[in-house]
C-alpha cells in the first residue's frame, strides 16, 4: 500500500512456534497445572506435562509469544480471552 509506512506487522493465530516456544509454552502450562491451577480442556490423563502437551496441541493455552526481529512481529492468540 503506498503511504502505509508500518514498521510492525500483526500475525494472528494459527503460526508456528519454534521449538523453544513450544517447550518454554508447555513446560510453563506444566508448571502451572502442577501447582493447582484448573486444566483448561477435558482429558483422562493426570501427569501435568502430558496435560500441558494436550492443552497445547488442541491450542487451549492462552499464552502470548512476542518475538522480536528487525521488524517486530507480535504473535498473539487471543481468541480465547
Amino acid at each position: 500500500m503506498i503511504g502505509t509506512a508500518s514498521k510492525s506487522k500483526k500475525v494472528t493465530f494459527p503460526f508456528e512456534h519454534t521449538r523453544f516456544e513450544k517447550a518454554r509454552i508447555i513446560g510453563a502450562r506444566a508448571l502451572q497445572i502442577a501447582m493447582g491451577a484448573p486444566v483448561l480442556i477435558n482429558t483422562d490423563k493426570t501427569d501435568p506435562l502430558d496435560i500441558a502437551r494436550e492443552e497445547y496441541e488442541r491450542g487451549a493455552i492462552p499464552i502470548t509469544v512476542k518475538r522480536k526481529s528487525e521488524n517486530f512481529v507480535w504473535l498473539e492468540r487471543n481468541d480465547l480471552f
